[in-house]
């Protein structure tokens, strides 16, 4: 008995540390990167979405407008996410404010309520893995969801005020309380998971996967049909303030199919236990019974379900409306997500926690185990592969990853004599410590929020441009959704921005971006920044009704092609980048080869390079090169162009003569400085620079950083 209750004692201490540990982490490294600059400096361009969308909501609460006039130009938007997020930041922030909240208090609250609810994220861990394994492995899965590093950690810390935080931990907690559910048949734990689908459809309307699983299990397990019923109920009641949320005729349906299935599973084992059927059929009559509802689903709604999959393969980036996938990091499968490609970005996106947990789950599969088990293992499977097609399921995946490892430390723990175990334990919590802390410090240094440069840009636009709905009042007023057929109100003027910072720009600027997160725009942005033909960029900016245009660092390829957001805006118009830049290979005196970016006149001619490069004004290009290329092998087979020869001219027109002599030659002509353009170019008329962070001209040795604002002039 007194092992037994040490041992406990000691798992509700590793509880506490943890949930300490978690919280720490998650505020302590990130705090001066948060509170920076006079202002909360909201880490990631959706948080700044919620932000706005919060302060909107607190202007008249408990109404929270569902048409943003702001969010788009020309038009605005309707609010495509869920309405509980919002309410979880909003509520404690009018009740701190005595009803009036003042912006600063607001702020405060939604940078602190992800930092939370993730050192929150250990508990659930802890329970879940004790009550299927242990004492040791509910200890040592809380440890690990709270020291890990990777998408878990960084969706769930200070500043960072999206709803990833509040989806993962209710997508948690239903998985949680449904395995107690189907583990011990207590109905309150299936409502208790309900209440938490309800929670987590409410603040992701898009998540049918999960309800979703919760339909497997009820096949899988025809036992625990009873407590996935009775989950589906409260979980669709909770939904309906969230109904008219985009997609959320998926999650109806989502919700609907589970409900029903289960119902169904659940009287056709009533009456094979009472009839006494074959073991057999009462495993297969379930998966016929889900084959049957979804044929006649595809012949009651083959509209609903073809666009259904559509959506699927398009978030999957299977669709030629994938655009998104390839611009938004989140949405990308994990081999090329992140920084990096391939293991690295699993690293990124993971830690080091799948490592334990992998061989944990191999032994769960193999090894029979109760249905909350098979429920665990089932829900790791899903969410696995949905991360390795996309980085951002990844915050479903850790925190069972972290059971799983709990679970894996817990076994090696039992495998040494009793007298060593809480020598043994220690040790392996120290590791589990040692190995991840470095690493999750680290990514909490991180500042993913707006710099000194971006701000004061937004401060000018916001103290030195009109109203551009001419009120003011437009800002907090209370709009209601906007139905298929209504007119959209008209927006006076709207500014020229890559979708990335539009949210930052309507939260602190009070100004309409002509593109968001999104993606609604983007294609006209890239376009536009891509443009080599000033006039017609002039002439498409007057006729869209934008006053503005805003160029950055990462528009021209100044830190290379990972920090450039021209590849990006080349790729999703399908063209080419080897029109823009050719990568040459160059020998070095001692045998060696060096890799030399030629930089094309198509790069220097773009309207961003133009701007951005000679704040659109005159350039006499100092003549470019001309690079004689022999194609020759290169790593892993891979060809490469390599420098035969290499001639500078002084003009253009020398080096078009050249080329005309030498046209059965491979020849390469462009520049060598990504920020000074050798070829000659004309001003862009129509355009004025009238802001800029750096007033400085570009000269070498000065670190790049201004951000510049252009008015389009009338004509």
């Amino acid at each position: 008995m007194e092992s037994k209750i040490s041992s406990r004692a000691l798992a509700l201490a590793t509880l506490a540390a943890s949930v300490a540990i978690a919280f720490a982490l998650r505020v302590l490294p990130a705090y001066g990167v948060v509170f920076a600059h006079g202002i909360v400096n909201f880490q990631e361009p959706d948080a700044w979405f919620h932000v706005r969308t919060v302060h909107n909501l607190l202007a008249h609460f408990p109404h929270r407008s569902t048409f943003d006039p702001y969010a788009l130009f020309p038009g605005g938007q309707n609010i495509p996410t869920g309405p509980v997020w919002d309410y979880l930041l909003a509520t404690p922030a009018w009740i701190l404010g005595w009803g009036a909240p003042a912006p600063g208090l607001i702020d405060r609250v939604a940078a602190w309520l992800p930092a939370i609810l993730g050192g929150l994220f250990p508990i659930p861990a802890f329970f879940l893995a004790r009550r299927l394994f242990g004492h040791a492995a509910g200890a040592f899965a809380a440890l690990w969801t709270a020291a890990g590093f990777g998408a878990l950690l960084w969706l769930t810390h200070l500043g960072l005020a999206d709803h990833h935080a509040a989806e993962g931990f209710f997508a948690f907690l239903a998985l949680a309380w449904m395995c107690a559910a189907v583990d011990s048949g207590g109905a309150r734990f299936a409502w208790l998971s309900g209440i938490a689908l309800g929670l987590f459809l409410g603040t992701r309307p898009a998540g049918i996967f999960v309800p979703a699983t919760l339909a497997c299990l009820a096949v899988v397990e025809p036992p625990a049909a009873p407590a996935v019923l009775r989950a589906a109920i409260p979980a669709a009641i909770l939904f309906l303030p969230a109904s008219a949320s985009l997609w959320t005729e998926y999650t109806w349906l989502s919700l609907a199919a589970t409900g029903a299935l289960a119902a169904a599973v659940l009287v056709l084992d009533r009456v094979a236990l009472r009839r006494r059927w074959p073991l057999r059929i009462r495993r297969l009559a379930p998966f016929a019974i889900a084959a049957a509802g979804l044929a006649v689903a595809l012949v009651a709604m083959p509209h609903l379900l073809g666009s259904l999959w559509h959506e699927i393969r398009r978030v999957a980036g299977h669709e030629a409306s994938s655009r998104i996938v390839s611009t938004v990091q989140e949405m990308q499968p994990i081999f090329r997500g992140g920084t990096k490609s391939g293991w690295p970005s699993i690293f990124e996106a993971l830690g080091v926690v799948w490592i334990p947990a992998f061989p944990a789950l191999v032994w769960l599969v193999w090894k029979p185990r109760r249905p909350a088990v098979r429920l665990l293992v089932l829900w790791t499977i899903v969410m696995a592969l949905g991360t390795i097609m996309q980085v951002r399921m990844a915050l479903y995946f850790l925190p069972v990853a972290s059971v799983l490892a709990g679970v894996g430390c817990a076994w090696l723990v039992h495998r040494v004599h009793p007298a060593r175990r809480t020598v043994v334990a220690g040790a392996l919590a120290g590791l589990v410590l040692a190995v991840n802390l470095p690493w999750s410090i680290a990514q909490m240094h991180i500042d993913a929020g707006e710099n000194a440069d971006w701000l004061a840009a937004f401060a000018w636009l916001r103290d030195q441009t009109p109203e551009p709905l001419g009120d003011a009042g437009a800002w907090s007023r209370y709009d209601a959704p906007l139905k298929n057929g209504s007119p959209r109100p008209a927006g006076a003027w709207g500014v020229a921005i890559w979708w990335d910072r539009s949210y930052a720009m309507e939260q602190l600027s009070h100004r309409i971006p002509m593109s968001n997160g999104t993606q609604a725009g983007a294609d006209e942005m890239a376009r536009l920044y891509t443009e080599t033909i000033p006039e017609a960029a002039v002439s498409w900016l007057r006729r869209a009704g934008a006053r503005y245009v805003v160029v950055d660092p990462q528009g021209p390829l100044f830190d290379g092609l990972s920090r450039s957001r021209l590849p990006v805006q080349i790729r999703m118009l399908g063209r080419n980048l080897d029109s823009y830049i050719q990568t040459v290979v160059q020998r070095t005196e001692d045998g060696g080869t060096r890799t030399l970016n030629v930089y094309l006149p198509a790069y220097y001619q773009t309207l961003v390079a133009r701007l951005y490069l000679a704040d659109g004004e005159a350039v006499d290009g100092a003549g470019p090169w001309v690079f004689e290329t022999a194609p020759a092998s290169g790593p892993k087979g891979k060809t490469m162009e390599l420098v035969v020869s290499s001639r500078h001219f002084a003009s253009e027109s020398e080096a078009a003569d050249y080329l005309a002599e030498h046209a059965s030659s491979r020849l390469t002509v462009g520049c060598l400085n990504p920020g000074k353009s050798c070829v000659s170019l004309p001003a862009v008329k129509g355009l004025k620079r009238v802001f800029s962070s750096d007033p400085l001209p570009l000269a070498p040795g000065r670190r790049v950083r201004a951000v510049k604002i252009f008015e389009v002039m009338p004509e």
